[in-house]
């Protein structure tokens, strides 16, 4: 009977990943698995990691009958409280090692200690010292007439209000597509732009990639664009002055995230007094398509 194979499911982003055979677990990356936690998880995780090691040792001294003394009759709860105050090394001194084994495991604990705030301190600082971007990207791009033609566009945002320097966009397509022998695979297209840099990125940035004879889409309508399943990625990146370190931020956009014949709300304003105002509550709002309608200018 030949042996039935395990089918996994992995999920990369949007992507499901169908496996079987060996599975590469997160654990056996702990490093790379610890940067990617949330804080909210990072933090949560070193609870029950603290919480897990004064268990076990906890237990260990339990197991010891008089191997730590002023436990109230060896309960449990006070072999808890004694591991805990052991691993940071604080050491109270009402409840203390009262055998040979008791002191082989509070040395061990202690020294578990000590190693475990070396690693949590680096891991902390490693996780602060990362440099990251906070770049906001609209919610949809829009596939537009525009200067006699048509084009794909797409917003973004600094959201912090300092300056990035010589930033660069990238946009890249990912779609299926069938070659001549029938056979079906994802190809990647680069979307060139009409502006892939920029000296200052302060505040707002409209990405254009004109759809012209070198465009992938071109000639192609709504229906067959989506037809394919695209796949949109944008990356930015540039030198943050305030970390003084590069910075890169990147989003996609699935075919359900392209709007036709839509444009982005102008935000850019001038007041009576001549002061420009830019209203980012209506960063992600779009309109139908009107005639003569061009972006606005990026800050």
């Amino acid at each position: 009977m030949p042996k039935r194979k395990i089918i996994r499911t992995l999920r990369v982003g949007n992507t499901r990943i169908l496996t079987h055979g060996g599975h590469h677990s997160k654990l056996r990356d702990p490093y790379h698995l610890v940067l990617t936690l949330s804080w909210p998880g990072f933090f949560t995780s070193l609870v029950l990691v603290f919480l897990a090691l004064n268990l076990m040792f906890g237990t260990v001294y339990w197991l010891m009958p008089g191997s730590v003394a002023n436990t109230h009759d060896g309960a449990f709860l006070y072999c808890f409280f004694f591991s805990a105050e052991t691993l940071a090394t604080v050491g109270y001194g009402v409840m203390s090692p009262a055998s040979i084994a008791g002191h082989v495991v509070a040395m061990i604990e202690s020294l578990t200690g000590m190693v475990g705030v070396a690693v949590i301190t680096g891991l902390v600082f490693a996780r602060f010292s990362k440099p990251t971007a906070r770049i906001l990207f609209s919610r949809h791009a829009v596939i537009r007439n525009f200067e006699g033609g048509r084009a794909l566009m797409l917003r973004i945002a600094n959201e912090r209000h300092n300056r990035i320097v010589e930033a660069t966009a990238s946009l890249s397509l990912l779609r299926l597509e069938v070659n001549a022998q029938g056979e079906h695979f994802v190809r990647i297209h680069d979307l060139a732009l009409i502006r892939e840099r920029t000296p200052v990125f302060a505040l707002t940035w409209t990405l254009i990639h004109r759809i012209d004879d070198k465009s992938p889409f071109y000639g192609l309508g709504a229906a067959e664009i989506t037809a394919h399943h695209p796949r949109i990625t944008v990356s930015v990146s540039g030198h943050d002055e305030t970390m003084a370190a590069t910075v890169y931020a990147h989003h996609n956009y699935e075919a359900r995230d392209i709007i036709f014949d839509a444009h982005f709300v102008d935000i850019i304003s001038e007041s009576p007094e001549g002061e420009r105002i830019v209203n980012m509550t209506r960063f992600h709002d779009i309109q139908t398509e009107t005639p003569h309608k061009e972006p606005q200018h990026d800050l």
